[in-house]
Formats: structure tokens, C-alpha cells, sequence
């Protein structure tokens, strides 16, 4: 089959000696999303005939003949499967760095900033590093993975629609696990530990309540740019770079973040608000901005620093489908006349340090004028 031509299809029917007799004869326009267009219907079912004729078998007759059906239908489930995939967006890739891993875990040293080098002098002692070494921040690595079933009916009638959507969905499911289980990582207030009182930084905690505004944006902000080594107080350079937030905070954000100016909310005797004046001095401090609804369904935002990767996603085995093979041994095949598809990935999500980022579960609106 070319896609510039129709296609000529005939139903056949086959006497006991295979003597064939046409029953139908169609042509198929190949621009439409008719089955031949679906990669393993057309590999299953349509036989060439001596002529350049091609027969169409249904599904069930096709498994019966082709020793290699259940393969091609596997083969083909797992195109349409990593095609809608890849097509969807990953919206955690924006502040996640990805590393392989082939443990049950990885530990990362907590607190390992070395600090600021002093001046030496040769012939005296050396200084030795003044870095806190606190221990081992553990990121641990887990499996994730379902069946579904493919009916037999939906093979016995030719239900290519209810195939292709199973196909799809599967691979959407494996990109909805991803952000899920990115976005409930950093949406965990217990994976916020730093503050003021534990040298941490200048300001205060990285995870607090606070309503989106100008202000508390910029206490955020600070939070994280005076962010230092506990034991040597040393500055790290934190600045950070994206903000994450909820789609309900999308509006004051942009407007905040992205708008020229900003309207006065009061009297040109009162005393001027930051964030709130003619010119906006907020415009363009942050480079990346993403909404997801797998942020949170409140007011929910965060900033963060991704400069040097310090939310890391560890991947032990990619996404893969898997099939169960549709014979007598087949439990599923034979006590439920289904097809069992199983889908796995393994992978573990987490902060190698949590100064570089700021926290707030707020559950009230932003107030930005």
C-alpha cells in the first residue's frame, strides 16, 4: 500500500480443498483513518494474492494463521504506545537533572560545600576544608507498574479503535507517573529542612505559607540567595531560576513576573508597596515558569535554583511494555479471553540539597495589583 493510492481490498472465502471464491471487494483511501492505516492490522490481515489483489482476513482468523501474530500485534501495541509518549509534554524536565543508576538507592553527601579557599603561605600548615559532611542524603529507587487487558472480543470483531486507545493510553500513563511522582516530591513539605535558626541561611525557612505577592516573593527569593555552608558560612550563589506553581496562580504570576507596569492600588500620598507601582522592577527575574495541575489544586507555588541539578531523578530501567504470549498457557488468555499488557519503568525522585529551593502551600489567593 503507497499513500498516494486507494487500495483494493477483497473478502475471500476459502472452500475445504482452499479454493477461494470473492465475497466482497472494497476500496480503501488510505488519507482516511480507516484500519489499514494502523501498522499491525495491515501486517496481520491483508495477504497478496497472485494478480496483486490482497485479501483481508479478520483478526481472528489472522492470530489462527500467522504463527507470528501475537508478536506483531506486541511490536505494534508499543509503537502507538511510545509515539503518545514522546509526543506529550514533560513539564518536570524543566527542574530536573536525570542520572542512571543501578542500585536500590544513591547517597549523596548533605551539606558538602567546601566554602570559600583561604590565602596560604607555603611552609605553614595547610587549612583544612571547613565543610559540615552532615552525612548521606539517600534517594531510593522504586518500581512502577500495570496490566491492562485486551479483550478477545476486540481481536474476534476487529475493535481497532478500543486497541489503538489502550495502545495510547498506556504510553500517556507512563508520563502521567513521571509528573505525578516529580511534582509530589517537591510539593512534600518534609522534604524542606533549612532555615535561619540552623545557619542555613539569612531569612528564614524554605517552607513556609505564604501567599503569592511581591513580597513574599522577594522573602523567598532571599531565602534561597543567602543560602549558605552551615559550618563555614559560606554563601553558596544560589539565584534562583524557575517558579513552579498551580494553575490557579497563573494570572498573578505573569502578571507579577512577565507585565511592564503595574496599576497603583492607592492615594499618591500613601506609602509606596513593592509590587505595586507604575514601573514593574519584577519583570524578567525569573527565566522559567511552569503551571501543572500536578502541582496542586490551591495556591501552592515554589521557587528554585536549577543551575546545578540538585532535584535528580534516577533511572534504573526506562519505560517498557511487556506481552503475554496468547496460547493454551496463557492463564489470562484461557480463564478471562483476554490479552495481558504490562507496562514498568523504575526510577527514584528526590533533593540532593534543598537549599537551592523554597516551598509554600499557601491555600490563599495571590494579591498582586
Amino acid at each position: 500500500m503507497t499513500n498516494n493510492q486507494n487500495t483494493k481490498v477483497l473478502t475471500v472465502d476459502y472452500d475445504s480443498e482452499g479454493n477461494g471464491r470473492i465475497l466482497k471487494e472494497e476500496t480503501l483511501n488510505p488519507q482516511k483513518p480507516v484500519e489499514l492505516n494502523f501498522g499491525f492490522l495491515e501486517a496481520l490481515t491483508v495477504r497478496s494474492l497472485p494478480g496483486g489483489d490482497r485479501v483481508k482476513l479478520s483478526l481472528k482468523e489472522a492470530f489462527l494463521s500467522n504463527p507470528d501474530a501475537a508478536n506483531i500485534l506486541r511490536q505494534d501495541l508499543r509503537q502507538v504506545a511510545f509515539t503518545a509518549m514522546a509526543n506529550a509534554e514533560r513539564t518536570y524536565t524543566g527542574f530536573t537533572r536525570e542520572v542512571d543508576s543501578n542500585l536500590p538507592q544513591e547517597e549523596y553527601l548533605r551539606d558538602a560545600a567546601i566554602g570559600v579557599i583561604p590565602k596560604y603561605r607555603s611552609g605553614a600548615p595547610r587549612p583544612q576544608a571547613q565543610s559540615s559532611f552532615e552525612g548521606g542524603t539517600i534517594i531510593s529507587n522504586d518500581q512502577y507498574s500495570l496490566m491492562v487487558d485486551v479483550l478477545g472480543d476486540w481481536i474476534r470483531f476487529d475493535q481497532i479503535g478500543k486497541i489503538r486507545q489502550i495502545s495510547e493510553e498506556l504510553g500517556l500513563s507512563a508520563v502521567m507517573t513521571d509528573e505525578y511522582e516529580a511534582y509530589a516530591a517537591i510539593t512534600n513539605t518534609a522534604n524542606y529542612t533549612r532555615n535561619s535558626t540552623t545557619n542555613d541561611n539569612d531569612v528564614g525557612a524554605n517552607t513556609q505559607t505564604l501567599a503569592f505577592n511581591a513580597d513574599n516573593f522577594r522573602t523567598a527569593k532571599t531565602i534561597i540567595m543567602t543560602s549558605k555552608d552551615r559550618k563555614s558560612g559560606a554563601y553558596l550563589g544560589y539565584n534562583p531560576d524557575t517558579l513552579i506553581a498551580s494553575p490557579l496562580l497563573e494570572v498573578p504570576v505573569l502578571q507579577l513576573l512577565n507585565s511592564a507596569m503595574l496599576s497603583r492600588t492607592h492615594g499618591n500620598t500613601t506609602a509606596e508597596v513593592i509590587g505595586t507601582g507604575t514601573d514593574n522592577p519584577m519583570r524578567g527575574m525569573i527565566r522559567r515558569i511552569i503551571f501543572s495541575p500536578w502541582f496542586g489544586q490551591n495556591y501552592e507555588w515554589a521557587l528554585m535554583d536549577t543551575s546545578r541539578g540538585h532535584f535528580i531523578r534516577q533511572n534504573v530501567e526506562g519505560w517498557n511494555i511487556y506481552q503475554e504470549t496468547m496460547t493454551e498457557s496463557s492463564e489470562s488468555f484461557l480463564t478471562r479471553d483476554s490479552i495481558r499488557y504490562m507496562i514498568a519503568g523504575y526510577f527514584g525522585l528526590g533533593y540532593v540539597d534543598d537549599r537551592c529551593a523554597f516551598y509554600s502551600d499557601s491555600s490563599t489567593d495571590a494579591s498582586v495589583s
